[in-house]
C-alpha cells in the first residue's frame, strides 16, 4: 500500500510541477509568482503558534516536502534558479 501511494504521490507531483511549468514558462515573473504561491500554501499549513504543546502532524510535515519537490521541480522546469541559501 505504502509503495502504491507513494508511487501516486510522485506521479501527482511531477503532473502539477509540469502544468505550472508549462503555464509560466514564457513569463519569468509568472514563475516567480507560482513559487510565492506555493510558499504561501506551505506557510499556511501550520496555523499552530510556536509554542503550542502539540507536535506538528505527520502530514504537515510531509505536505511541506511534496510542497518543496514540487517547487524545486517548477525551478528545474522553468531554469529558475534556486533561492539563496536553498541550493542543494
Amino acid at each position: 500500500m505504502g509503495t502504491e501511494l507513494d508511487g501516486r504521490l510522485l506521479a501527482m507531483r511531477q503532473a502539477l510541477a509540469i502544468a505550472i511549468a508549462l503555464s509560466t514558462r514564457s513569463s519569468p515573473q509568472a514563475t516567480g509568482m507560482a513559487l510565492e504561491l506555493l510558499n504561501d500554501l506551505k506557510a499556511g499549513l501550520e496555523d499552530a503558534p510556536s509554542d503550542s504543546p502539540f507536535e506538528t502532524p505527520e502530514w504537515v510535515v510531509g505536505a511541506h516536502d511534496e510542497l518543496d519537490g514540487i517547487a524545486r521541480l517548477v525551478r528545474a522546469f522553468t531554469q529558475t534558479p534556486e533561492p539563496d541559501g536553498e541550493a542543494r
